[in-house]
């Protein structure tokens, strides 16, 4: 049985994928002023991305911004990420500095979920979401390929690790050079739902990808991530039509 839970618009790995919408502003003013902008949207979810905010590193700054942030966004769900340089992300962080940043979020009680990179260092990671759920935070891990789709038998095995490290949640993203990178994607995901007693998020990114995006009701991706103006991953869409094409597809 999915060991699913609760995020404020639904059940997240229960129903509709959710929608995740990413904030990748710089200032604070920016950041808020985009939340604003999309709580009038159809998205579950609303991913901040750490690593492109200037004062990131500023733990008082970075407070204040999130508690803003949740403040505007209403019964959204925040999600709270920090994507290294090495998994694609906007800037590099200390390792000790990512773990404590994490966990200073997570004590702040305004976000529900944080993303943490599952393999940036495996034992240490799986030490932090146990600190991360005594603050009743839900942790999704995840693993980000920029350059290419590994085997099906490597992406398996990515998301089965991830529930071994302790995860609410596995998410896996890869970049693929052809169409059978896809359709290996989605078996992969496939496949590891099945196995998986905690939601799955998955995608193949970029054009060819985009049918990953919007098949999860198929593959049993939990979550789908859509634009709103500035995308954090090649193949995003608009929130707009992610809804209507996750609408239609339920019908």
């Amino acid at each position: 049985m999915k060991r699913t839970f609760q995020i404020g618009t639904g059940i997240f790995g229960e129903g509709r994928p959710k929608i995740c919408v990413p904030i990748v502003e710089i200032s604070q003013s920016e950041i808020w002023k985009k939340a604003e902008e999309i709580a009038g949207l159809p998205a579950d979810i609303v991913e901040w991305r750490g690593d492109f905010y200037e004062d990131i590193l500023r733990t008082d700054k970075v407070l204040a911004t999130l508690d803003g942030l949740k403040g505007r966004l209403s019964e959204k769900a925040v999600l709270f990420t920090f994507r290294t340089r090495r998994e694609g992300g906007n800037r590099s962080i200390e390792e000790e500095d990512y773990y404590s940043l994490n966990r200073e979020v997570a004590a702040s009680g305004c976000a529900e979920l944080i993303d943490m990179e599952a393999f940036l260092n495996e034992e240490r990671t799986a030490g932090e979401i146990r600190k991360i759920h005594e603050a009743k935070i839900r942790v999704i891990t995840s693993s980000h390929d920029f350059l290419k789709t590994p085997p099906v038998e490597e992406m398996i095995r990515r998301l089965l690790r991830m529930e071994e490290l302790g995860a609410d949640a596995a998410k896996l993203a890869v970049m693929p050079g052809n169409r059978r990178d896809v359709l290996n994607l989605l078996q992969a995901a496939v496949t590891a739902e099945e196995a998986l007693t905690i939601p799955s998020v998955t995608m193949s990114m970029g054009g060819l990808g985009v049918i990953s995006r919007l098949s999860g009701a198929l593959t049993g991706s939990a979550m789908t991530f859509a634009a709103a103006g500035k995308a954090s991953a090649p193949g995003q869409i608009p929130v707009e039509q992610t809804a209507d094409f996750l609408r239609l597809l339920e019908a």
